[in-house]
């Protein structure tokens, strides 16, 4: 098969859609009204982030964030063959390589103090964060994923010479009034949409 397909072959197959991931970021914000992207402005780049967030950095090549949806137990009709799907929950697991303020701010809900120091709970943070999870792609599409969002599970990795240590990181989404009662909403895997705002285009690619 030709390398250079630009479009579908003669079975309909499209290698340019094939999704191919080269990067993207994680970023989160305090749960606030203010920090929700509005629609119109999620697939635009570049893509403008409220003042709230802040990026959780690099992330381990073998942790690569993994989204996951946990399906709910279904119920049986009386009709053979007849089911009613029970609620899911979604979540997206990544292990992160960097240690800054913002992963421990996700990860233990504090900041060290004047000392460096965090008094750290025995537990995960209650609070929940507005979540941005953006995937790019080789062909130039990307994929945006925006809720609410809390953390359900951390372990670090072990600490081995020579090798970077993660902190894989589990956050379920969680449907709120704030996206629709819904998990989050979505823009893509698609071609970003150029900003119309002259001033915003001057900030250059997306962020």
């Amino acid at each position: 098969m030709a390398q250079n397909q630009t479009g579908p072959d003669s079975q309909g197959n499209d290698l340019i859609r094939v999704g191919v991931p080269i990067g993207g970021y994680i970023a989160f914000a305090p749960y606030a009204s203010e920090n929700v992207i509005a629609d119109d402005k999620l697939g635009k780049v570049p893509l403008e982030l409220p003042e709230g967030y802040r990026k959780l950095g690099l992330i381990k090549a073998d942790g690569a964030p993994q989204k996951g949806l946990e399906a709910g137990e279904a119920t049986d009709l009386w009709q053979e063959g007849y089911s009613i799907p029970g609620d899911g929950k979604r979540s997206i697991q990544a292990s992160l390589a960097e240690n800054n303020t913002a992963v421990m701010k996700l990860t233990e809900g504090k900041e060290p103090d004047q000392n460096g120091i965090v008094y750290v709970d025995s537990g995960l943070p209650a609070a929940k964060v507005i979540l941005l999870a953006v995937t790019k792609f080789r062909n130039g599409d990307e994929e945006r994923l925006h809720g609410v969002a809390q953390v359900t599970a951390m372990e670090m990795d072990q600490e081995t010479t020579g090798e970077p240590r993660g902190k894989s990181v589990t956050l379920e989404w969680r449907p709120d009034p704030l996206f629709k009662d819904k998990p989050y909403k979505q823009f893509g895997p698609q071609p970003p949409i150029e900003s119309s705002d002259p001033e915003a285009r001057q900030t250059g690619s997306s962020k």
